[in-house]
């Protein structure tokens, strides 16, 4: 039970972290008439469009949930309900924050001219849906662990065997539990992204169509009227869809390791390997620490860049903060590993490096995300030669931008499938495939920081668009048009 006590003190300290930027947020200046006016417009559109989904999605949920309730068990019909609820409040906490950010974006670069307190309100809007992110997914976790494995005894040895129920399905109860959490996780997440997502780039395809093709005005022209719907979408598909979609990843990473670590120990009963009971319960609890710690590293890297002043360099401010809670969830990660697993019999393991195993594939998981966010970086940053090589193709014509953007599109896949192949391999060797799931949890351990970076882009194409269509400074809009192409 004390273990479990880090979890819900991360998961709170990033949702009180969270509400507090959004009021934050709320409490700025939302500028001339003309903008509010824009900025109510696409709140109105996003929550219409967002109150339907979700209307539709509790009728489908309550169906899953009660089909799962009586074919498998009651206990993972509620733990999927508790899924749901926890990655829809993620998603629609973010994206109200995204819908009142974009505006006060375009105020404070239209105040200040600064492209650095720019970032940093653009920035703050975003971080709101990266602590709800990681808070949720926790505060869910932190419900099941406590409910279901410690009230109702499932995490107890004796629960520690397959099962029938009346239909004559196996499963191990505690595994099924959390796999039905993370299935009401993923239930919305396909929702928010694939239903956000298609609406999104139909919006954008619609705008684009109808102004720069046929009547060859500028994006976000306010003589275009699906101009608003391209922004309703950028709020519905890349903040509440990508959200819920990394919410879902990231308890997915953590409930596999959950599940291969007894999957471990169940194997090494059959084989005689020596595995004790002691070693489960650590495993149990191990990738939940883990990860908690990093949200606590989120946490300070987010803080670090709102309560510091920022320069006008968004690629290092934001890296910096990316940084920084990776390098701190690497160092709390070895304390973990060395005091929780120092004085155990780890026989049967297969912990190749002893008590720095798990921590070292879930570094190596942290170590290839940042560099494929590096690799990411130099295939769609305007600094680089492939974003300027597709530009100089499309002086051509379509047909070449379209080869060219297509061969680098490529191209940009294979450094990725290399580093993630070393990783697994590295972390294999490490601990076995419960190594293979720690690396997965350690990508996605410092996931608050990322998703708030990739949140603030979408929050600064809204603050383009409010900018144009208020008729501001085109001064304004190059400020939001660069915080944007770094998103």
């Amino acid at each position: 039970m004390s273990l479990l006590t880090l979890v819900i003190l991360a998961a709170i300290a990033a949702l009180a972290f969270a509400a507090y930027n959004y009021f934050v947020i709320k409490k700025m200046d939302e500028g001339t008439e003309r903008m509010q006016e824009i900025a109510a417009a696409i709140r109105t559109g996003a929550d219409a469009f967002i109150r339907y989904e979700y209307k539709v999605l509790i009728g489908i949920c309550i169906v899953v949930a009660i089909v799962l309730g009586v074919v498998v068990s009651w206990q993972a019909g509620c733990c999927f309900v508790i899924g749901a609820i926890m990655s829809g409040c993620a998603g629609w906490f973010g994206m109200k924050s995204a819908t009142y950010s974009n505006v006060r974006v375009s105020n404070e670069a239209r105040k200040t001219k600064s492209l650095g307190s720019t970032l940093k309100v653009a920035f703050r809007g975003g971080s709101v849906m990266g602590l709800c992110v990681g808070g949720f997914a926790l505060l869910g976790i932190f419900i099941v662990y406590i409910v279901f494995g410690k009230l109702l005894g499932q995490l107890s040895m004796d629960s520690m065997v397959l099962t029938h129920n009346w239909m004559g399905i196996e499963f191990v109860p505690f595994t099924m539990s959390i796999s039905s959490y993370a299935l009401g996780c993923s239930m919305i997440a396909m929702f928010n992204r694939v239903g956000g997502g298609i609406y999104t780039k139909a919006a954008d395809m619609g705008a684009d169509l109808v102004g720069k093709t046929e009547a060859h005005i500028p994006e976000d022209d306010p003589r275009n009227p699906a101009t608003i719907a391209d922004n309703v979408g950028d709020n519905v598909g890349d903040v509440a869809g990508l959200g819920s979609d990394l919410l879902e990843s990231y308890v997915g990473a953590i409930s596999s390791a959950v599940i291969l670590a007894i999957h471990l120990f169940l194997s090494s009963e059959a084989k005689g390997q020596g595995m004790t009971t002691e070693v489960l319960e650590k495993l149990f609890f191990y990738p939940v620490l883990f990860v908690a710690i990093g949200l606590i590293a989120c946490i300070i890297g987010i803080a670090y860049l709102l309560f510091k002043k920022v320069s006008d360099k968004p690629h290092r401010e934001l890296n910096i903060a990316t940084w920084l809670s990776a390098v701190l969830t690497v160092i709390g990660g070895l304390v973990l590993s060395v005091l929780f697993f120092k004085d155990t019999d780890l026989t049967g393991t297969g912990f190749a490096l002893g008590v720095y195993s798990p921590w070292l594939a879930a570094t190596l998981g942290i170590v290839s995300g940042i560099i494929i966010g590096a690799i990411a970086e130099y295939y769609t940053s305007y600094d680089y030669k492939p974003t300027k090589l597709i530009a100089e193709a499309s002086k051509e014509g379509a047909a070449l931008t379209i080869t060219q953007g297509l061969s680098v599109g490529m191209i940009s896949c294979m450094a990725p499938l290399i580093v993630l192949g070393v990783a697994i391999a590295v972390s294999y060797f490490c601990c076995g495939m419960f190594g293979v799931a720690m690396a997965a949890a350690g990508m996605l351990s410092f996931v608050s920081t990322t998703v708030s970076v990739d949140t603030y882009g979408p929050i600064s194409d809204n603050a383009g668009g409010i900018a144009e269509m208020s008729g501001l400074d085109e001064e304004v809009r190059e400020i939001t048009d660069k915080l944007d192409s770094v998103g």
